[in-house]
């Protein structure tokens, strides 16, 4: 698998430029990973009419103060970095209306209080993580799938990837596909491959190094098995 741009890179060169190309990086980075920030915020357990807000707020932060030029991508991965950085943006907040409940007057500065972001937290981060990468890698098997099949074939090859309710045998796959029942099979095989691939271009996106892709896979199934209490 060629190792694709990461990240890092990508918006790296969006915070340095300020071009339409530069804006629809950070748009897009934005939409990918609003989830787990939102997910987060809300579990430690802020206030339900601020969980958006402060979400938004966040993203403003990062690209306000040029932090994907400043974070070293060799000192973690992608996600290690954002979380981090919403654990130090969460400490800022609270301290930050702390003093104004004291009537203080405290402008918002830097706290390295990591326990202003609980485990349990952190596993909410991880698992909608995962689901958006897992979402991403299916939205590109299902374009390169509809181009080549059509969407009809598409709808029912999905169900045999992971996640997906089973309703066919292979047997009805052959019919509506026109094929032989060992091509209805093949077809499947064939998907999941390239849903595999797809997963791990996405997971090599949000890593600095090719060899880390397998352990950050493994880090997020163990997150999406585990319960939340």
């Amino acid at each position: 698998m060629e190792f694709p741009d990461t990240c890092w890179s990508v918006l790296a060169n969006a915070t340095l430029k300020g071009g339409p190309e530069e804006r629809a990086a950070l748009e897009k980075f934005c939409r990918a990973y609003w989830n787990p920030v939102c997910a987060c915020i809300r579990a430690r357990g802020a206030p339900p009419d601020r969980v958006e807000d402060l979400t938004q707020d966040f993203f403003l932060h990062l690209m306000e103060k040029g932090m994907f030029r400043r974070a070293d991508q060799t000192k973690g991965r992608f996600r290690t970095f954002l979380m981090g950085a919403l654990r130090y943006f969460l400490a800022n907040d609270a301290e930050y209306h702390r003093a104004a409940r004291r009537g203080g007057n405290l402008e918002r500065c830097e706290l390295q209080d990591d326990s202003v972001v609980t485990e349990v937290d952190e596993l909410v981060f991880d698992r909608e993580w995962a689901q958006a990468l897992l979402g991403r890698a299916l939205l590109a098997v299902q374009q390169e799938s509809c181009e080549s099949r059509g969407a009809q074939v598409w709808e029912m090859l999905r169900t045999w990837l992971p996640g997906s309710p089973q309703t066919l045998g292979y047997a009805q796959l052959a019919n509506a596909m026109g094929v032989t029942e060992g091509g209805a099979k093949s077809e499947v095989s064939r998907l999941r491959q390239r849903y595999r691939e797809a997963l791990r271009r996405e997971v090599a996106r949000t890593v600095s190094q090719p060899d880390e892709v397998d352990s950050e896979l493994h880090h997020l199934r163990a997150a999406l098995s585990a319960g939340v209490v």
